[in-house]
């Protein structure tokens, strides 16, 4: 369970948590299914935390460092991840399987290596976010927004992606380490792709129109011959 003293200096002040941090750098915040409902944590150091099924809905994680925070269950619905400045939210290699995020602002935001199998990012910003090898299978994607979102290596095997928007997203070699490929029937689903939408090799997407497309699976001469 969490340590009822370090929620409260959470809440209190973020600057004296900080504080505690820099001075207490090789303890690992034990923040397991704390309250943290609404709370403003902006600029909080949170890197390694046990965030553990944590209630963290409706709040205010601009610029928090969460590197490395396991964020397993973690309940972000409605959170405020937005990049701000130059700096941005850290959550490589986070374990967020099963984690709501839905409503979410995480544009610009570093999600490299994330675990978010069958988190619920529905109608979520992921504009220009960073989902460079996430784990995204059985995500639900409905109408969220991955707008020049780097998606190369990502795994979407049965994400859902009804509504999507993918304007300039850049799949390239998505599945490819997969036994199921990212489908023609997920990307027939999607709101919008454009001419700037990049898609893995085995994936041909042509532009017909203002948000029309067709898509076929393609065999590479190599996959001919196997």
């Amino acid at each position: 369970m969490a340590n009822l003293e370090l929620i409260a200096l959470l809440k209190k002040s973020i600057r004296e948590w900080n504080q505690w941090r820099r001075e207490s750098p090789a303890e690992a915040p034990n923040l397991e299914e704390a309250n943290l409902e609404g709370t403003n944590l902006r600029f909080a150091d949170l890197k390694e935390a046990n965030l553990k099924r944590a209630n963290l809905k409706g709040a205010n994680l601009q610029e928090a460092d969460l590197y490395s925070a396991d964020l397993f269950k973690v309940d972000l619905e409605g959170a405020n991840l937005e990049k701000a400045g130059l700096l941005f939210i850290h959550l490589q290699e986070a374990d967020l399987r099963n984690t709501i995020l839905q409503e979410a602002d995480l544009r610009n935001a570093d999600l490299r290596y994330a675990n978010f199998q069958a988190a619920n990012f529905q109608a979520t910003t992921l504009v220009k976010a960073n989902l460079t090898e996430a784990n995204l299978k059985q995500a639900i994607l409905q109408n969220a927004n991955l707008t020049g979102a780097n998606l190369q290596g990502t795994s979407l095997s049965g994400a859902y992606l009804l509504k999507t928007v993918l304007k300039g997203a850049n799949l390239q070699g998505a599945n490819l380490k997969n036994a199921k490929h990212l489908t023609c029937n997920q990307i027939n689903s999607v709101k919008s792709l454009d001419k700037d939408t990049k898609f893995p090799d085995y994936l041909e997407v042509k532009i017909t129109g203002e948000n029309q497309w067709t898509c076929k699976e393609v065999k590479k001469e190599n996959d001919k011959q196997e």
